[in-house]
């Protein structure tokens, strides 16, 4: 677990490419330790994330609510769409020397 968290901590930008269940926890992480993150996530996982709700209460069951309950994790998260097919939204954040911290849930 040191080394791992090392490499994180030391780490200069967080990315994840379809990173399944693992999304959330890496935007969370990223706005933690306030570094750069680009995500392009895949797959909803509903089911095993029943906690994960929009602002307004709905639960995350789709991928368009997934990008949005991404984006409300911090009021700076900015989405871009790639030029391919499918799931093909890219989720990014640069924090400022003087960046409070985000929600960062995890859930």
């Amino acid at each position: 677990v040191g080394a791992a968290w090392e490499v994180l901590r030391d780490a200069s930008v967080i990315v994840g490419l379809h990173p399944d269940q693992a999304v959330g926890a890496m935007v969370a992480l990223a706005l933690r330790l306030k570094k750069p993150f680009a995500a392009v996530p895949c797959c909803v996982y509903s089911k095993e994330f029943p906690r994960r709700r929009l602002d307004g209460g709905q639960q995350v069951r789709t991928y368009e609510q997934l990008v949005a309950w991404l984006q409300q994790q911090h009021p700076e998260v900015k989405v871009a769409t790639l030029d391919f097919e499918g799931k093909n939204k890219v989720l990014w954040w640069r924090p400022t020397a003087d960046e409070p911290e985000g929600r960062g849930d995890e859930a």
